[in-house]
């Protein structure tokens, strides 16, 4: 009674605007019943019901066919490695596969929670006894944050969440637990004794309005079923969401310690370093020349004998053009170091001469670095095309009149480009979209950068992606120094307060 009072303007005014629909309903049942006319609009109401039975199939058809869509793994999954994506289908699979949750089987909604978190920690863990367990507690309380960020900005737009105390909704509750049977009960009561009243006053009226309530019923039901399945399919897919993120790793850091992290990987840069350009190529492939293209400043020295140091690191920042870090490696002759780059590289830009007369080294390298992305299922590999430099040197050599069309080539100049740029994405086995020409006379304008440098922005969310998951990797556990540290600087904190005391 003290909520009532409380709130007793509230209701009187939900009343009194709600009075006027309520009586027109009536009145409206009313002016049926004196005009004889309950049976015309009973039929007319049943007529439309069946006119809607074609439109409950085609929403029955729709629904089935987004989630076979569902199914086939139509949804985006751009920031999922090979493992997370086959744990997100085995998700999919789950919920096509799950009859839908009843609204009041709070038990059922749990268990299925569960067995969604189950199936998704036995895809990442298959050998362990208890694959659930396979978290620690920072990730486990830095998921509670992040689905309670997910949680408040779906709340929030509900209508009047920020004005309703949790304490109304506890009343509301409590109202519902004391009187809601009862009135439920009273309803149904009073509901079937009018069906009843209404037949022995006139059966055909009465038959009508059965067969008009049957119809909607019935597409109140397919609509409440979708409902309902929508509700089991979301709940499975969010739950699996969580727990891919969970068990593949990456909840080991928050965005702030990742963007800590990769500060540290690129020497202290700030706010967060440049994606990591790795340029490859054999010697005299023309990746100094290239670095200066794309710089648009002289970075390396150009000379006829190639540089054979360590790798130089040159942050590129070019108006209007995305923000790099090229990291220049030597000639390709050391696989182990090529390796060695490539697992920090975001990007690998491997530089190919058009004139180059062998390409042994280039194949050994890619052979290499696919045989390294062969056994990386946890973590994606940094997007990989080749530029190939010297097209200006091709035959005709006295020919140079850029801009050239290649598909198809037109003239002589064209054609040659077109057949160097197939014959290197031949050896090397890829798509002829990754391969890009270029060149770069002396003494004159670079051609076709702006392919270049398209392709280079459209890998930038994969290079985003590559990196995150390997700081992932490197930074996801402390080392046992740093553990000893940590367990030394606590005792002693231990050890000061008892002395103070």
């Amino acid at each position: 009674m003290k909520q009532w009072r409380r709130h007793f303007p509230e209701f009187l005014l939900a009343l009194l605007l709600a009075l006027p629909w309520f009586s027109l309903f009536a009145l409206g049942l009313l002016w049926l019943w004196q005009n004889g006319r309950v049976l015309e609009w009973a039929l007319a109401a049943a007529a439309l019901s069946l006119l809607g039975i074609p439109l409950r199939v085609l929403a029955r058809r729709r629904a089935e066919a987004r989630m076979a869509n569902l199914l086939a793994g139509d949804y985006p999954q751009g920031g999922w490695n090979t493992e997370e994506s086959e744990a997100w289908a085995k998700v999919v699979r789950l919920a096509a596969e799950t009859p839908a949750l009843d609204f009041e089987d709070r038990a059922r909604a749990e268990a299925l929670a569960w067995q969604t978190v189950e199936l998704v920690a036995r895809q990442f863990h298959p050998t362990q006894a208890d694959p659930m367990a396979r978290v620690t507690l920072p990730e486990a309380l830095l998921l509670t944050e992040q689905v309670s960020q997910r949680l408040r900005r779906w709340v929030v737009q509900w209508p009047g969440a920020g004005r309703v105390k949790i304490s109304d909704a506890l009343w509301a509750q409590r109202m519902m637990e004391r009187y809601g049977f009862t009135l439920l009960t009273a309803y149904g009561v009073a509901e079937k004794a009018w069906r009843a009243l209404r037949f022995a006053i006139n059966p055909i009226q009465a038959a009508a309005q059965e067969a008009q309530r049957f119809a909607v019923g019935t597409t109140g039901s397919m609509l409440g079923d979708n409902m309902r399945q929508k509700v089991t399919t979301q709940l499975i897919h969010e739950t699996g969401r969580a727990a891919i993120d969970l068990y593949s790793g990456r909840l080991r850091l928050s965005s702030i310690e990742m963007a800590a992290l990769a500060r540290a990987d690129a020497a202290g840069a700030e706010p967060e370093p440049p994606p990591r350009l790795l340029l490859v190529g054999q010697a005299g492939a023309g990746k100094t020349a290239l670095l200066n293209a794309l710089a648009g400043a002289a970075r390396g020295h150009v000379g006829a004998m190639p540089s054979t140091g360590p790798v130089h690191e040159h942050l590129v920042v070019a108006q209007g053009r995305p923000a790099l870090n090229i990291a220049d490696m030597p000639p390709l002759t050391d696989p182990a170091l090529f390796l060695r780059e490539a697992e920090r590289a975001d990007m690998i830009l491997w530089v190919c001469a058009a004139t180059q007369p062998g390409r042994g080294p280039d194949s050994a390298g890619f052979e290499a670095l696919r045989g390294w992305a062969g056994g990386q299922k946890k973590n994606r590999i940094p997007p990989v095309f080749v530029a190939m430099t010297q097209s200006d040197r091709l035959r005709p050599a006295a020919e140079w009149a850029p801009p050239y069309a290649l598909d198809p080539p037109s003239g002589a100049k064209a054609t040659s480009i077109a057949a160097a740029r197939d014959a290197v994405a031949a050896l090397l086995l890829l798509p002829q979209s990754d391969v890009i020409p270029v060149g770069i006379p002396q003494g004159g304008p670079s051609w076709n950068l702006e392919p270049l440098w398209a392709r280079i922005s459209e890998s930038l969310e994969t290079a985003r992606l590559a990196r995150q998951e390997r700081l992932l990797e490197q930074g996801g556990s402390a080392s046992l120094r740093t553990e000893a540290g940590r367990a030394l600087g606590k005792g002693w904190d231990v050890v000061k307060t008892l002395l103070r005391k």
